[in-house]
């Protein structure tokens, strides 16, 4: 134990990749004003924690524009959708990349919520104590990740990556941070719904009867602790997809149609001209 932590050298990052599986990967950010960066939108299959050191940056997530200037940690959830818009010459930090099937192993105590709070509120400042422990994180955690002979290296990281969290996630929320946190259980449980059913389920009948509420309460509670009505939700869920489809796929605008469940594509058409303003093959051509 104390040769490996001997071997941590906290001035220095480490500047390789490393990688077990598809399960975590660990990169620096670094170099990029010669290289070409894919513009288009993308919808996230990992989890990506970003600490951006040097720099600033612009992307959008969930259509959002966010501008990123340095220290400044970027947390991505699976199912967003991100863009990079552009970046200084002078760009630099790290990242670690996680599965979902690893992130379910961690079985993590209020991950709901915490997903919840950071996929609403991805980009926040750190303060250099933070900083600090971000960073002796990270390299704990890549020179963990490196040591190919140990074989127990991938519990060692589940259990380092635990003990960040148990220590560490609380005290990165913001007071910005704070206010997505839902207090109501009910309401906790209609967000986690919403993320597993809104490409099939739009009325909110359907998530009022998973909670044993009638529909008229459960838009009254999202309404009180959210500010917007549950509907306008999961509404919000179907139209992103369906932007992100159109702009980033060669999926037909039927083909969209009938993976966001909806009866044909003149039906989803109306959906989407409603909520947009512009109907599906106006908004791709626009893009």
């Amino acid at each position: 134990m104390k040769r490996f932590f001997n071997h941590i050298d906290l001035d220095r990052t480490p500047m390789d990749s490393v990688a077990i599986d598809d399960d975590l990967k660990l990169f620096t950010i670094d170099n990029l004003a010669d290289k070409s960066l894919h513009n288009e939108p993308r919808k996230l299959t990992h989890a990506v924690i970003v600490m951006c050191t040097s720099g600033h940056c612009r992307l959008k997530i969930n259509l959002k524009e966010y501008e990123v200037e340095s220290p400044q940690l970027i947390t991505l959830m699976p199912g967003q959708i991100i863009e990079p818009m552009g970046h200084s010459h002078n760009i630099k930090g790290y990242a670690i990349s996680l599965s979902k099937r690893f992130i379910d192993i961690l079985n993590l105590p209020g991950w709901q919520r915490q997903y919840m709070v950071m996929y609403n509120n991805p980009v926040v400042d750190i303060d250099s104590d933070k900083l600090t422990a971000i960073h002796f994180f990270y390299a704990i955690l890549y020179r963990a990740a490196e040591n190919t002979a140990n074989p127990f290296r991938l519990q060692v990281i589940e259990n380092l990556i635990r003990v960040f969290y148990y220590g560490g996630v609380s005290s990165l929320d913001s007071k910005q941070r704070d206010e997505y946190i839902y207090k109501n259980s009910v309401v906790e449980r209609f967000f986690e719904l919403v993320q597993e059913h809104y490409r099939d389920e739009r009325l909110i009948g359907f998530y009022a009867d998973r909670l044993c509420i009638t529909p008229k309460y459960l838009s009254k509670l999202v309404k009180e602790h959210t500010g917007r009505s549950a509907g306008e939700w999961i509404e919000s869920h179907v139209i992103l997809e369906a932007r992100a489809l159109l702009q980033s796929s060669d999926m037909t605008i039927q083909q969209i149609a009938t993976s966001l469940n909806f009866p044909n594509q003149s039906f989803f058409g109306k959906y989407f001209k409603r909520a947009t303003g512009l109907s599906p093959k106006q908004y791709r051509q626009s893009k």
